[in-house]
């Protein structure tokens, strides 16, 4: 009870009288929802260790049990402990966040889900997206192999209210937040044109086979649905009426993040909808993913399943349901839209109704229909980089607004801080300055980020459209990023260096003179790539100078 450490030995206890009244603390640390099946990390954080300081003293010991006890000598409380939790994750409480007796409840956030996507709304930087989501280095898809990175370019749709002229610019900000290393190769601004009464979509989504659809689809303008249900029946057709940040959350948790059961939403399209003609079906959402240790672990599991991306489902004359198309892939991150084409999915006399039908943890936000429009529509522009410059940021203040939202930035402007907060990769990354001639062709030539790193992107305006036309943009981009899991295939260090003739991700870091990338860009790694990324500063944050 006085919080002093007796000695216990096969002779009996030895008591400590301690000459004055020493502090400590007895941690214990647990997940967000007790007991929840859907947990990403052990409760307890058994096999992880805690860091302690106060004033001048400093100790890190192992977690071997839920309670750990933390002696403080003369201080009666820590001034901050850091959690280093099994799968990688680093926690770090305040003195004022941490109630001595109370148990510290995991901050569960993702480690790594790419970078995002900022534009100068006119007034302010607003959150947009996260990018380059298809191109993940050292993916584990099952306990035994690497995925392939070989979708590197990506588009991603930003919409006119979003991106207005600032002095005669168009401004970008891409920042990396997590525990990740991003390889930028390339970066540019496609200017979309076309009439009011029309809209412009990209699909956003992710197959790991099937390269992606980067093109403009015009449409006309988006209708409601007649109807939307759930799986277990429910109507749903006001929640998916608006993209409202209000997501169909109807299928529970499964054993790991990511994945759980069989699930659908029932859509139907209204009498009015033309016949015979393309139509869409316009479905805005995100993915909770699963990552590198999770996937190790099903591929593990033999009583686990594997995930099922989307599949598209119609009734007949009968109402007898039956797959039309498969293996649909998901929504390539946060924040995204998929693209279905329907019509062409139904039956002589049969309802026009589809399910998206998963066994993966995706939130519908909205879902409408469109009628297609010509390409004829659109004046498109290709907008090349005025001017890109690397520098350091921090990291934003990211909270999630429930548990069926995904994890999003308060706003640019708000930090959660900018002292190194993950045990980064280590290797060489791009000095901070222009980096403009690295991200101007996709030619291997790239700008490599750490995570606190920012891009700050400009593109010169051109004139606006004329009167009866609208503007969207779409940011199209080209490279890898790679997370620091501990599964991750070579996770710890920002080699290898990736190259587009490179498919896959299997040879082991070498010395960087025998490294491809440098090999084939040696003046890039004397100019540009000269910043060396440790572990230094984050394993020495709690230590006494």
């Amino acid at each position: 009870d006085d919080g002093v450490l007796d000695l216990c030995g096969p002779k009996g206890v030895a008591t400590a009288v301690p000459k004055q009244k020493y502090g400590y603390a007895t941690v214990t640390l647990k997940a967000s929802v007790a007991a929840d099946p859907a947990d990403k990390i052990n409760t307890f954080c058994l096999g992880g260790a805690l860091e302690a300081r106060a004033g001048l003293l400093y100790q890190k010991v192992p977690l071997t049990g839920p309670k750990t006890h933390l002696g403080l000598g003369t201080y009666q409380k820590p001034d901050v402990l850091r959690i280093d939790w099994p799968n990688g994750r680093g926690q770090s409480e305040a003195s004022e966040d941490i109630k001595v007796g109370q148990p510290i409840v995991a901050d569960q956030r993702l480690g790594g889900s790419c970078p995002f996507l900022f534009t100068w709304d006119g007034e302010k930087f607003v959150f947009v997206t996260d990018c380059i989501w298809r191109s993940p280095l050292g993916l584990k898809i099952n306990a035994q192999a690497t995925a392939g990175s070989t979708q590197t370019e990506d588009w991603v749709k930003v919409r006119g209210d979003q991106l207005k002229p600032h002095d005669g610019f168009y401004d970008l900000a891409v920042t990396a937040e997590l525990q990740e290393t991003h390889f930028f190769d390339h970066l540019s601004l496609l200017v979309v044109d076309h009439p009011e009464n029309s809209d412009i979509f990209i699909d956003e989504r992710f197959h790991p086979v099937q390269m992606p659809l980067l093109k403009v689809i015009p449409t006309g303008a988006v209708q409601p649905l007649a109807e939307a249900k759930g799986w277990k029946g429910q109507d749903l057709t006001d929640v998916l009426a608006e993209r409202d940040g209000r997501y169909v959350d109807d299928f529970g948790r499964g054993k790991y993040q990511g994945v759980t059961n069989d699930h659908w939403l029932e859509v139907a399209l209204p009498e009015s909808a033309p016949r015979g003609k393309p139509l869409y079906l316009i479905a805005h959402g995100w993915l909770h993913p699963t990552n590198t240790s999770i996937n190790v672990a099903m591929g593990q599991d033999k009583s686990q399943g594997p995930p099922q991306g989307l599949s598209l489902w119609v009734p007949d004359s009968k109402g007898n349901w039956s797959k039309r198309r498969d293996s649909q892939g998901f929504p390539a991150g946060k924040l995204k839209t998929m693209v279905f084409r329907v019509d062409d999915l139904f039956q002589p006399g049969a309802p026009r109704r589809v399910r998206l039908r998963t066994n993966l943890e995706v939130y519908w936000d909205q879902i409408t229909w469109a009628e297609t429009r010509p390409d004829s529509l659109l004046k498109t522009q290709r907008l090349s980089l005025a001017s890109a410059e690397l520098r350091y940021r921090g990291f934003s203040e990211v909270r999630a607004a429930d548990a069926s939202s995904p994890e999003l930035p308060l706003s640019y402007d708000q930090l959660a801080g900018t002292a190194p907060r993950w045990r980064d990769l280590v290797g060489f990354c791009t000095r901070f300055g222009d980096v403009l001639p690295l991200l101007t062709g996709v030619d291997d030539r790239y700008a490599i980020l750490n995570a606190g790193d920012e891009l700050r992107l400009r593109f010169k305006a051109p004139a606006p459209p004329p009167a009866g036309w609208k503007r969207d943009f779409v940011v199209i981009s080209d490279g890898w990023e790679k997370d620091g899991n501990l599964n991750t295939t070579f996770g710890k260090t920002v080699a290898p260096y990736p190259l587009h003739r490179i498919k896959d991700y299997t040879v082991p870091p070498t010395t960087l003179d025998k490294d491809a990338a440098y090999q084939a860009h040696r003046a890039d790694f004397e100019q540009y790539h000269t910043r060396w990324i440790d572990t230094h500063a984050y394993e020495n944050a709690l230590k006494a100078p």
